[in-house]
């Protein structure tokens, strides 16, 4: 097993979306147990994180160093071509493969042993490590989703492999050992069955045609249950709380520090996805002080999901 020293986090984000929450991104810097915090992106991301204010421990790398952005880009197009019929391909389609696609190639680029992934829309709500205290042993934590077509498209790429446990590895955020990483691309590559010679050209046609565009494939599933099935001695499982839908209850141009305080009491994180927003019946509930001296975080937001009729529903065992 590879000794897990200092490491860094890699946050794949778009000049919109870091806009959109950087007020909030100096708790990265404060909560995170990386080395540093590297903002993966375009020219224009560069130029946010250099007037940013947050100092070195905040870097950047430009994505098409670690993959170019066109050569995914144009494999897309042409798995596409049928559908598309002559028409253009949104860049949208390609970025939300094209950003797990990144997370996995950084294994060859980066000089440590580890690396953190982290999801660029979840603010930590205060410090955590992500290795056991005792035993140098990292985490992979656990939450509660489930999409089928994650695992027949793993199913396709390494036969043999299918869900292993019954939580899930999706939860916005991974430490990736690099030699596992590596390793399980290059089972990916293996596989003469699949059209391609890259992993990411081989996943990109492993999945059906017409669910090319129903975002079919998770590099946290992959790789999380590769590493059940080929190194089960490597991590130890945790339970991760977070606040999924943070949008619909907190506004993240004026979430509090007395918030965010009340939320790590029983979150690790809050997340805020693109298109949230507070609705009205939600309006003064979350933030308000009077109703979190009552009320907990988590029973304030299991009253709130009894109501809930389909989305994520945070579960505790």
């Amino acid at each position: 097993m590879d000794t897990i020293q200092s490491y860094d986090a890699i946050i794949v984000v778009t000049g919109a979306d870091y806009t959109r929450l950087r007020g909030n991104y100096a708790r990265l810097l404060s909560n995170m147990p990386s080395r540093q915090v590297l903002f993966v992106g375009n020219e224009e991301v560069h130029s946010l994180v250099k007037v940013s204010g947050m100092g070195d421990r905040a870097g950047f790398l430009n994505e098409n160093d670690i993959l170019p952005f066109h050569h995914v880009h144009e494999v897309m197009k042409q798995a596409l071509k049928d559908i598309l019929n002559g028409r253009d391909l949104p860049r949208g389609v390609t970025g939300w493969y094209y950003q797990q696609f990144l997370k996995m190639q950084y294994s060859f680029v980066c000089q440590d042993a580890y690396y953190l992934v982290w999801d660029g829309d979840t603010i930590p709500c205060k410090p955590f490590s992500m290795v056991q205290e005792y035993g140098n042993i990292p985490y992979l934590d656990l939450k509660q989703e489930y999409h089928e077509e994650y695992f027949r498209v793993l199913s396709k790429l390494i036969p043999g492999l299918k869900k292993s446990i019954k939580k899930s590895f999706i939860s916005e955020h991974m430490l990736i050992n690099c030699s596992i990483m590596r390793e399980l691309i290059q089972e990916i590559e293996s596989n003469s069955a699949i059209l391609g010679t890259s992993f990411w050209e081989k996943i990109i046609y492993a999945i059906d045609t017409d669910k090319l565009q129903s975002n079919s494939f998770s590099e946290f599933e992959t790789y999380g249950t590769y590493t059940v099935c080929r190194h089960p001695l490597a991590y130890r499982f945790r339970e991760w709380h977070s606040f999924r839908y943070g949008g619909l209850y907190f506004n993240p141009d004026t979430i509090s520090d007395r918030d965010f305080e009340w939320l790590g009491r029983d979150f690790y994180a809050i997340s805020f996805e693109k298109g949230h927003a507070i609705r009205k019946d939600h309006q003064n509930l979350f933030d308000n002080p009077k109703y979190q001296e009552k009320l907990s975080a988590r029973r304030m937001l299991e009253i709130a999901q009894e109501e809930a009729t389909e989305g994520y529903v945070e579960v505790w065992d």
